[in-house]
């Protein structure tokens, strides 16, 4: 990836929006590929680690989408707050079960997903004004 790439307005928010769109896809798909292949326990196993893969890659692009100074305090507010929920889905698992992580992963992506439009749609309208 070259440097005019990441030098773009709006790079970061379109990697995150893709990075949370994938979650939400996994969050929604894991509950219906478990019940279809119940025999597969290795499955189970690298499903512990999903959630905490997406917060460590979601939370950089966050991060980076982040790095200039906003107009609103909202499309921070849904970035922050999407990665936390993101987080604490992870921690709290074994609380939450399998379909509570899920849902409240879910909720997170769909925050992440919004804050990273509002982010995207800013940039592009101070670039064109």
């Amino acid at each position: 990836m070259n440097n005019t790439q990441t030098k773009k307005p709006g790079f970061w928010d379109r990697v995150g929006i893709g990075l949370s769109g994938i979650c939400a896809l996994h969050c929604l798909l894991v509950p219906v590929i478990v019940s279809l292949i119940p025999l597969w326990p290795a499955f189970e196993e690298l499903h512990g680690y999903t959630h905490l893969f997406f917060f460590l890659a979601i939370t950089p692009t966050v991060i980076l989408s982040l790095r200039r100074k906003h107009e609103s305090m909202v499309t921070t507010i849904y970035l922050i707050s999407g990665v936390l929920i993101i987080f604490l889905a992870w921690f709290f698992n074994e609380t939450l079960g399998e379909y509570g992580e899920a849902g409240v992963t879910l909720i997170g992506s769909l925050l992440l997903i919004r804050g990273h439009w509002l982010n995207y749609r800013t940039k592009r309208k101070t670039i064109q004004a």
